[in-house]
C-alpha cells in the first residue's frame, strides 16, 4: 500500500470513529446521567457512615461492567473490600502494539450543603448543554467516556494492535489505592501507558492535557496550653502580670505558627514557580481548626487544647520529605521565639503523602493525545492542539507511576465545581473526551491491517 493510499486509510478510519461517537452521544449523556444518580460517596470518607455508604460505588462499577463488555473487553470485577468492586476490562490486541489504559474512578465526596444546590445533589439532570450532579465532573464523566471511547472503536471495526484495557475503580477520593487503582493493576490490569481520565480543564473550554500533577500532604499540628478561668484571660496575656504561670490559651498561640506557614506560603508563590502552574498554586491550607478547653464546649476557660488540620500542594519537582522537613523546620523557628511553644513544641501527625508525578517530556503518548485532541475538536488538517496544564489537584497517576506505567491526564469537567455545589459537566467536553481517547488509542496502539508508526516500548518501565 502506498503512502498516500495508507494515509487514506487511516483518515477514513478516524472518520469513521468519530462518526460512531457522534451517533453514541444520547447513549453517552444518559449513561453519565445514569451514574450521577448513584450516590456513590466514598464510604471511608472522613465523617461518613460507612456501613451506610458501602456498595453504592460497586453499583457503578456494574454499569461500567456492562459497557466494557458492550465494547468487547473480558471483564473482571476486582474487589478488596465487598461491594467496592473495580470495573476491569482488557481488549486484546491483534499484536505487535503498545497497550494503553483508560482509568477513571467511581467513588465520589459528599455533596455538603444540600441546600446551596439549585437540584437535588445525585439528579443526574440533563440540560440543553450540561449534566449535573455529584460526580458529573469528578470523575464519572471521564470514566464513562472511556468505556464509550472502547465502544466506538468497535462501533467503526477498528481493531488495535495493542491490548486496550479499562479500570473504573473504587477509593481514588481517600488515596485507598490499595483497594482500587493498584488493587487493578495487580491483578493484571496494567498497561505500557495510561491516559487518568479525571477532569482536566478549570473551566467549560475543551480538556486540557496534564503531564504533571503536584504533591499533596496533609497533616495535623496539635498544641496543648493551660487552662484557666476567662476572667483570668487579662492577668494571663498583659506582660506586666502573671502571665503564662497562671494561663495559656492555645488559640492565640496558634497564631504565631499560622503567621509562619503563611509567610512560607508567600516564599513560595515567589520561589516555586512552574511553567503549568499559575503563581502561587502551591500552598499550605489550613482546613480544620477545633480549639477548645479540654472537654468543654464554651469560651469560659482558656483553651488548653488545639489540632489544626493542614492540606498542602507543592511544587511536582520537589520530594515530599523535603517539603516536610520545610515545614517542621519552619514551625520550629517560630516556636523558638515565644517561651510557653519551645518548651511545650507543636506534635505533628503526617497524615497521608502523596508523591507528585511528572510524565517525561518525551514520552509518545503525549503528541497522540494532542493529535487526538486536535483531530476531534477541530476537524482533519486543522492544527488545534489542547493547551498543556499542570492538575488541579492529585489522582492516581502517582500509583501507576510506582508499578512503572507512565502516563497523563485528560478528562472532561469544570475543576472549580469538583467538591463543590452544583456541580456539572458540559456535554462538548465529554463528546471530545470519548473521541479523543479513542483516537490516542488508535495512534498509542496501532491499528490492525495498517503498518505501525509506533515502536514496542524500550524504556524499561514494564507493565505489571
Amino acid at each position: 500500500m502506498s503512502v498516500d493510499a495508507m494515509a487514506r486509510t487511516e483518515q477514513n478510519q478516524r472518520r469513521a470513529v468519530l462518526d460512531a461517537v457522534d451517533r453514541l452521544a444520547p447513549r453517552i449523556v444518559q449513561s453519565v446521567a445514569d451514574a450521577v444518580k448513584i450516590p456513590s460517596i466514598n464510604p471511608k470518607y472522613p465523617g461518613q457512615d460507612y456501613g451506610k455508604l458501602v456498595g453504592a460505588e460497586g453499583e457503578v462499577s456494574a454499569l461500567m461492567n456492562d459497557l466494557h463488555r458492550e465494547a468487547g473487553a473480558s471483564t473482571e470485577l476486582v474487589t478488596v473490600e465487598k461491594g467496592r468492586d473495580n470495573a476491569c476490562g482488557r481488549i486484546a490486541g491483534t499484536g505487535g502494539g503498545r497497550s494503553l489504559l483508560l482509568n477513571g474512578h467511581v467513588d465520589v465526596v459528599p455533596p455538603n450543603r444540600e441546600g446551596l444546590w439549585d437540584h437535588a445533589p445525585f439528579s443526574g439532570l440533563i440540560t440543553d448543554d450540561a449534566v449535573h450532579g455529584r460526580g458529573a465532573t469528578d470523575n464519572k464523566a471521564g470514566t464513562v467516556a472511556a468505556a464509550y471511547a472502547a465502544i466506538a472503536l468497535a462501533t467503526a471495526g477498528i481493531r488495535l494492535q495493542g491490548d486496550l484495557v479499562l479500570q473504573a475503580v473504587v477509593g481514588e477520593e481517600v488515596g485507598d489505592h490499595l483497594s482500587g487503582t493498584t488493587a487493578a493493576l495487580q491483578a493484571g490490569y496494567g498497561a505500557d501507558a495510561a491516559i487518568v481520565c479525571e477532569p482536566s480543564n478549570f473551566s467549560d473550554a475543551p480538556p486540557n492535557l496534564v503531564p504533571t500533577t503536584p504533591g499533596l500532604l496533609w497533616f495535623s499540628l496539635s498544641l496543648v496550653g493551660k487552662a484557666a478561668h476567662s476572667g483570668l484571660r487579662g492577668l494571663t496575656i498583659h506582660p506586666t502580670l502573671e502571665g503564662e504561670a497562671l494561663g495559656v490559651n492555645t488559640i492565640d498561640k496558634f497564631w504565631i505558627i499560622y503567621h509562619a506557614l503563611r509567610q512560607l506560603e508567600d516564599i513560595w508563590a515567589r520561589r516555586d514557580r512552574h511553567p503549568l502552574f499559575l503563581p502561587g498554586y502551591f500552598n499550605l491550607l489550613p482546613g480544620v481548626i477545633r480549639g477548645n478547653p479540654e472537654g468543654v464546649l464554651v469560651p469560659f476557660f482558656l483553651a488548653d487544647t488545639l489540632t489544626v488540620e493542614y492540606c498542602v500542594y507543592h511544587h511536582p519537582e520537589r520530594s515530599n520529605h523535603e517539603v516536610i522537613d520545610e515545614i517542621e523546620k519552619t514551625v520550629r523557628q517560630a516556636c523558638a521565639n515565644d517561651p510557653w511553644l519551645s518548651a511545650h513544641r507543636p506534635e505533628f501527625d503526617w497524615k497521608l503523602l502523596w508523591p507528585p508525578y511528572t510524565a517525561p517530556a518525551s514520552h509518545e503518548l503525549i503528541p497522540a493525545v494532542m493529535k487526538a485532541h486536535s483531530d476531534s475538536v477541530g476537524g482533519f488538517g486543522l492544527a488545534t492542539p489542547p493547551k498543556q496544564e499542570g492538575f488541579l489537584g492529585v489522582c492516581d497517576l502517582t500509583w501507576m507511576d510506582a508499578q512503572g506505567i507512565d502516563g497523563l491526564v485528560y478528562g472532561p469537567g469544570v475543576g472549580r465545581t469538583a467538591h463543590a455545589e452544583n456541580e456539572y459537566v458540559p456535554i462538548h467536553q465529554i463528546i471530545t473526551a470519548v473521541k479523543t481517547y479513542a483516537l490516542s488509542a488508535m495512534d498509542y496502539c496501532g491499528v490492525s491491517g495498517t503498518e505501525s508508526r509506533i515502536k514496542p516500548p524500550t524504556t524499561g518501565r514494564r507493565r505489571p
